[in-house]
């Protein structure tokens, strides 16, 4: 079958001349895979010598199955439109190589008749974007190990500094545990009621605080606790020291979680609430209850109460005055709370502050 491109160059009107304009790789063939032009980028790029005769078939040009040509190029040629492809490389120093190209069918006229034919060319640009694609590729690849060398750092580095959060914290613990001790040696050797009762005082506000360093030893925690074990073991403490057999201690306390900066003020403040009410509500070894209650409110907020069924001001119970109640109304000033005082069936304060974390009872 007579091609096209198989005529003598002066009876090339255009069609040749053309093609060899065209400075990208560009080969044409008939559907069986006869390779019938090709162009010098072409040759050049299969590992052909100048006037070294070219390979006719087009699997001398590209690893593929011969089995496969005749498919690949009727698929090609029986479309009007530009269809991509890759192949790679079996000659030349690019052997191997992939290369990005594109073909489309045409028809041409033969002594013959009309025959269809397959351009294949170089396409370029899509090369291009591969080879973009793949710096981009590398360079985010680069940028992820980064970020995940970074991840692996900064999670070390959280870990290092709560691990030594729990260590300063247990070490707190125990000055506090020894403080403790100091200020127990100094009441007994103090001859003095009103001094002692001061060193008992100082020993229990003491152990209040001590009482939340041992709950984040224990939890392994260091920005929270549990308010109600926090409240229940300051409270029975308190019972356990200085309670009379007649006054008996009770606790409705529900699930909570306090930040520090809350749990602190709140443990003195009922250190010295729940001292109060042992103290003055029950003279005369008179028996009663003093209770102590912790909830949520519907608004958000944290409600703490500590009641007594002794005597009320009513029956001559004295007035709080003196440091303790100084360092409470602090105290509620420093958890933005409300503190109220209901005298009726005995004495009841009523504490309310918004927490500065949520409370779900789940976390504990």
């Amino acid at each position: 079958m007579a091609s096209p491109f198989e005529v003598m160059p002066a009876e090339l009107g255009s069609a040749e001349r053309i093609l060899a304009l065209i400075d990208v790789e560009l080969m044409v063939l008939t559907l069986d895979g006869t390779v019938v032009y090709v162009n010098e980028r072409s040759r050049h790029l299969a590992g052909l010598k100048p006037g070294q005769e070219a390979f006719r078939d087009f699997a001398d040009y590209w690893m593929i199955d011969p089995q496969d040509v005749g498919d690949t190029l009727r698929k090609l040629g029986s479309g009007s439109t530009w269809q991509a492809l890759s192949l790679r490389r079996s000659n030349g120093a690019s052997a191997g190589e992939v290369a990005a190209l594109r073909g489309r069918g045409f028809r041409t006229s033969t002594a013959e008749g009309p025959v269809v034919h397959v351009l294949i060319v170089e396409d370029a640009g899509r090369g291009r974007q591969f080879d973009e694609h793949r710096q981009l590729i590398r360079k985010l690849n680069k940028e992820l190990a980064h970020r995940r060398g970074m991840e692996r750092t900064l999670t070390n580095l959280l870990a290092t500094q709560k691990r030594l959060h729990r260590e300063l914290m247990h070490r707190v613990k125990n000055n506090l545990t020894l403080l403790v001790s100091l200020v127990t040696v100094g009441k007994r050797r103090c001859d003095s009621e009103l001094a002692r009762w001061q060193f008992e005082q100082l020993e229990q506000r003491i152990l209040s605080v001590a009482k939340i360093h041992q709950l984040l030893d224990r939890e392994h925690e260091t920005d929270s606790v549990a308010g109600d074990r926090l409240l229940r073991e300051i409270g029975e403490e308190l019972a356990r020291s200085l309670a009379p057999p007649t006054v008996t201690l009770s606790c409705d306390l529900e699930p909570l979680r306090l930040q520090i900066s809350q749990a602190t003020p709140l443990a003195l403040i009922v250190n010295e609430l729940v001292t109060n009410a042992i103290k003055h509500a029950f003279p005369d070894d008179r028996q009663g209850q003093v209770s102590l209650r912790l909830a949520a409110q519907d608004n958000g907020c944290v409600a703490v109460t500590v009641a007594d069924d002794g005597i009320g001001a009513c029956e001559g119970r004295p007035a709080w005055r003196g440091s303790g109640s100084g360092i409470v109304q602090a105290l509620v000033g420093q958890l933005n709370g409300t503190l109220t005082q209901i005298p009726e069936h005995g004495t009841t304060w009523f504490l309310t502050f918004r927490p500065t974390i949520g409370n779900d009872p789940e976390t504990d």
